[in-house]
């Protein structure tokens, strides 16, 4: 009788652990990081998961943990992922002229990306999540939080999907993160806070960094218009909405789901900290792109000696704080590119910080296929690119322009199984071709073997 009481007991107990495991939480929960108190909300749904999908979602300046936005606690339940909305502290808006609760968007690491490492420890220690499915998305202040996140927390979120927000005044976008990111904008057509008239250089911004296709594939839909800059080899995409008459909102039901919400869902859960991507790629604006004109993007193109010219723009009253921009973090880089014309033509390669004017890079070489590396030795700036011709009348034109990360010690750093009958690469893991001097590697059909090349 004691034997069967023990076992009711112990199945009575394992029933209760299995349903409070797995009870709906909906709670204010507080974290300790770097000594400080921070608090967040904790949505999780009756039917979650195991090993479910995290979302963080970030509120607008002014903004409360419990606005649950933009995220809406709906979608949640209906595909099963856990939602946490962390409090922003009291920080000092000069726009506002006030001290109001928001996100350090300053595109560098900050006590905010520690504090939402904190909440992903945090729920991971409760409940069971995937690390490689954690996402990340925001309003307003929140989604130029968003963008920062994406900048210097790529190797925590997997996605990232930004309404309404992206870095502005004293927030200037840094987008030079370790690798190309997934991410989704939101943005309606009658926003006059944060601009949509400056929606274009933010997507050109991000489009070259990401390496995406620059000629979107465009859908017009009831009150939105959809863009999607594909990845190329390497990259993910970038998804921009423009929804017709919306202000400054956290919330359209004019996109294909009829929620904005659950269009980042559908979005972001395509993607995991798995997804492949070439880890080197920093800059490819694909300036050959056929139906694309780089003139109306930032870049000076054919002008007498100039073959090409980006970057040098600097912030504004008008344009606040977006501009076209090439950054870089200190490191060792490969700038490469095309230049088809005659053999024996001379063209010149300079960048230069545009801080304070410094050299990095002034080449001078003969037409063809170019590779060159340089190191730079500031922790973040912007960058001129120029590359001269001797002539004007000597006709050349440029493709394939990219820039990667390059490392100083031999070793491959991204090379991955393909499809493809053959591919090259340097020894630093950058794309090149069969006819580069020197040692390359050729990889067929997954295997790797080097070559020497006279």
């Amino acid at each position: 009788m004691n034997n069967c009481l023990n076992c009711l007991t112990t199945l009575l107990l394992l029933c209760w652990n299995l349903v409070a495991a797995n009870a709906k939480t909906n709670e204010m929960r507080t974290v300790t990081v770097n000594g400080a108190t921070r608090s967040y909300w904790l949505y999780v749904p009756d039917k979650v998961s195991a090993s479910a999908p995290l979302v963080l979602s970030l509120h607008g300046t002014g903004g409360h943990a419990t606005d649950k936005s933009p995220f809406r606690t709906s979608v949640a339940d209906q595909v099963g992922c856990i939602v946490a909305y962390p409090q922003g502290e009291n920080i000092f808006f000069p726009v506002f002229g006030s001290t109001l609760p928001g996100w350090h968007a300053t595109g560098e690491d900050s006590k905010d990306i520690d504090f939402f490492k904190a909440v992903i420890n945090d729920v991971a220690a409760h409940f069971s999540i995937d690390r490689k499915r954690v996402y990340c998305c925001g309003f307003s202040n929140g989604g130029m939080m968003t963008y920062t996140a994406a900048c210097v927390a790529s190797d925590v979120f997997a996605a990232f999907a930004s309404i309404s927000g992206y870095p502005i005044n004293e927030f200037h976008l840094h987008q030079a993160g370790p690798r190309p990111v997934p991410f989704l904008h939101i943005h309606g057509k009658a926003d006059d806070f944060v601009r949509y008239r400056h929606m274009p250089v933010i997507v050109d911004n991000m489009v070259a960094r990401n390496g995406c296709n620059p000629v979107p594939k465009k859908t017009r839909g009831t009150g939105y218009d959809k863009s999607v800059y594909e990845a190329t080899e390497g990259s993910f995409p970038y998804v921009y909405y423009e929804i017709d008459n919306m202000g400054h909102n956290d919330f359209t039901s004019q996109t294909e789901d009829g929620n904005s919400a659950m269009t980042m869902w559908k979005f972001m859960s395509q993607y995991t900290l798995d997804s492949p991507c070439n880890t080197t790629l920093v800059w490819q604006p694909h300036i050959e792109a056929v139906g694309w004109d780089p003139t109306a993007h930032g870049f000076d193109l054919n002008n007498a000696t100039t073959l090409l010219n980006f970057g040098g723009e600097q912030s504004t009253w008008d344009n606040q704080n977006v501009y076209h921009s090439l950054q870089l973090r200190v490191g060792h880089y490969q700038l490469s590119f095309h230049a088809e014309g005659n053999t024996s033509a001379r063209i010149t390669v300079q960048l230069k910080s545009i801080a304070d004017g410094k050299t990095y890079l002034d080449k001078t070489m003969s037409c063809g296929d170019v590779s060159v590396n340089f190191s730079v030795d500031k922790d973040w700036a912007e960058y001129q690119l120029t590359i001269l011709r001797s002539s004007a009348l000597e006709a050349i034109k440029l493709s394939n322009l990219s820039i990667h990360t390059a490392e100083t010690s031999t070793g491959i750093t991204v090379i991955r199984p393909n499809d493809q009958p053959a591919r090259y690469y340097t020894l630093n893991g950058n794309r090149t071709n069969a006819s580069q001097r020197g040692m390359i590697i050729r990889q067929e059909g997954g295997r790797t073997v080097k070559y020497i090349l006279k």
